[in-house]
């Protein structure tokens, strides 16, 4: 096993060197450290973690929940997040341990027992709820922590010591409404979630506030809008409810791909019902238009399965920010109003065939 004194030979100067070099590059001259590196970097060689733990006081172990049972959403994502955070943690030198939740005093006690028991230096908290507790308490209990998402509806001073990055699902949700309206589609409806979190809102604000801007149903745009859970059922019976209030729907924009797989599986069954029922010679009771427009968000395998438009969010930018974020404050550095404790990162349009 490579030792920090071959490094120190390879590199021509002390093994004290060789360890600030390590702990406190900043005290090292820029010619030694980059001798240093290099020959650390040709050796292979790796700090031992223990010692290095030992040293600092820090486990380098961070904390992610993941929801179960019946508060379980199906995230087409979550996994493909999840190994991107444990990548660049790795980079770091860093891991991710993961525990259950069910809701939020459970939790909440969970944190703490890993708290006292001295298992994590930080937390990554994300799915934020309506009127969620969970931040102000980590923050009166002074644990480290980080969200994927935003500190919806807490007051900006507060909001201003929590360190987050999401990701823009407003400007995501409005620029495929106004591509669809570019495109000629003018009864567009949208499917998303009843929650009532700011994420919900914020969706659907997108659009809402495009339909607004091009003046289309300003007088009865709430009921092209529907809210309803996030899972392909509760998406297809909210599109069949869709279907049954207006004519000629030509766009169903979701907040999600699935709730577009839902509304895409629902118009699958409509039409096979029209088509009996023309058979039969009989009247069909929800009208179809020829051809309907389905968008997603998030452009899960479900969207590339279906060939659904949605939204890709930068996932490995998020994580490589929620990383980095941590690192720096295990470091003493404060969260502060600045910036880099706060990003909004921009989705980018995967735009597919149209459906239907």
């Amino acid at each position: 096993m490579v030792s920090i004194r071959d490094v120190a030979r390879l590199a021509h100067v002390s093994h004290q060197t060789v360890s600030n070099a390590i702990n406190s590059p900043e005290v090292v001259s820029r010619e030694k450290l980059k001798r240093i590196q290099d020959a650390i970097r040709e050796l292979g060689y790796r700090p031992n973690a223990s010692a290095r733990r030992l040293r600092s006081g820090q486990t380098d172990t961070i904390a992610l929940g993941i929801a179960i049972g019946g508060n379980r959403a199906p995230s087409p994502i979550f996994d493909t997040f999840l190994h991107l955070l444990a990548e660049h943690a790795n980079e770091l030198n860093k891991r991710i341990v993961l525990y259950p939740r069910k809701e939020e005093q459970s939790e909440l006690a969970h944190i703490a027992e890993l708290r006292e028991q001295s298992d994590i230096d930080a937390i990554i908290i994300n799915e934020l709820e309506k009127k969620d507790g969970r931040p102000q308490w980590l923050l009166d209990t002074n644990q480290p922590f980080v969200l994927f998402g935003r500190p919806w509806g807490l007051p900006e001073e507060t909001a201003q010591r929590i360190p987050w990055v999401d990701v823009n699902g407003y400007s995501g949700i409005r620029q495929i409404t106004e591509k669809l309206i570019r495109q000629g589609c003018r009864r567009i409806s949208f499917l998303g979630w009843d929650s009532g979190t700011g994420t919900a809102q914020d969706r659907e604000s997108g659009w809402r506030d495009a339909m607004l801007s091009n003046h289309l149903y300003d007088d009865e745009l709430d009921s092209w809008s529907i809210g309803t859970q996030e899972s392909v059922d509760a998406g297809s019976q909210a599109a069949l409810e869709l279907f049954s209030r207006h004519e000629a729907i030509d766009a169903v924009v979701c907040a999600s791909d699935a709730l577009a797989v839902g509304t895409v599986v629902t118009m699958g069954r409509l039409f096979e019902q029209s088509y009996m029922a023309s058979l039969e010679r009989a009247s069909h009771q929800i009208p179809l238009p020829q051809r309907t427009v389905v968008t997603g968000f998030d452009n899960s395998s479900l969207a590339q399965a279906f060939s659904i438009p949605s939204a890709e969010q930068p996932l490995d930018q998020v994580a490589g920010i929620l990383i980095r974020m941590i690192a720096d404050m295990s470091k003493g550095e404060e969260v502060t109003a600045d910036k880099k404790w706060h990003h909004l990162l921009e989705p980018k349009i995967i735009w597919r065939n149209r459906i239907g």
